[in-house]
């Protein structure tokens, strides 16, 4: 079947449903191009915020590691104080009910 195509000339329906079609590819074809261009993009960025993230979380383990390290230090010093003071303590009672008991023996002497 023929068909006028505005311009005086008679073209056939299938030609021009062809070069529709082809101008249509070639529209999606370049759509296509750009999305896989900012794809790349956006994987090259991506690409770059893993190697960030890699190395944050490299240097945020060998500070907690170096953290943990200090921490098993101040735990070991808190445990010799701890156990410092109680020993201080149990000879300070000690001490001090022998001082009562010899104040008791003096108070009954006196009487």
């Amino acid at each position: 079947m023929a068909t006028g195509n505005n311009d005086g000339r008679i073209v056939r329906l299938t030609d021009e449903r062809l070069r529709r079609l082809e101008r249509r590819m070639e529209a999606v074809e370049q759509a296509v191009q750009g999305t896989n261009a900012r794809l790349d993009e956006t994987n090259a960025r991506l690409d770059q915020a893993v190697d960030v993230l890699t190395r944050l979380v490299r240097v945020v383990a060998a500070q907690n590691d170096r953290m943990n390290r200090n921490f098993e230090r101040l735990n070991g010093r808190f445990d010799r104080l701890t156990k410092a003071i109680v020993t201080g303590r149990t000879a300070d009672l000690k001490r001090l009910a022998q001082l009562e008991r010899r104040v008791d023996t003096l108070e009954r002497r006196a009487t």
